[in-house]
């Protein structure tokens, strides 16, 4: 409840603090902007790439000499974790659903701290196993290790 309310006072410190007085539109800055915009379609790119190819502009794509894997740095998802575990930052971080984070802040916490608990020692494992929390990264359930 703590966390809630704490939430709630800082949401209402910073709206009350933004304001938008001091930013100001230049009219005729965003009109010149699109007057000299030139309009290109990928039609006009398509037929242009060989020509560039062909005069040495341009070197054409060629297979990566090495696989790259997504994954989040498993030393920022553990701090994620250890700091921010209960409003589910961390899961965010790793790439799951974007409404996870209110799984976890309304079930207080994630189960009363219990599920970023298990989070925070599964991270650790999978750190020091292999140096990567990749196999955790876009798990859509609410029990990441499950």
């Amino acid at each position: 409840m703590k966390k809630i309310l704490f939430a709630l006072i800082a949401m209402f410190a910073i709206s009350t603090l933004a304001s938008a007085a001091p930013y100001k539109l230049d009219d005729a800055a965003i009109d010149n902007a699109f007057e000299s915009a030139i309009v290109v379609s990928p039609l006009d790119l398509m037929n242009e790439v060989p020509a560039a190819v062909s005069a040495g502009l341009m070197v054409p794509p060629s297979a990566p000499s090495a696989v790259i894997t997504r994954g989040a740095n498993p030393v920022g998802a553990i701090l994620l974790t250890f700091f921010l575990g209960g409003f589910g930052v961390h899961r965010h971080y790793m790439g799951t659903r974007p409404w996870m984070w209110a799984i976890y802040t309304f079930t207080v916490g994630g189960i009363f701290g219990v599920v970023p608990f298990v989070d925070f020692i599964v991270e650790i494992v999978a750190a020091v196993e292999d140096n990567s929390v990749a196999r955790y990264c876009g798990n859509t359930s609410f029990f990441m290790w499950g």
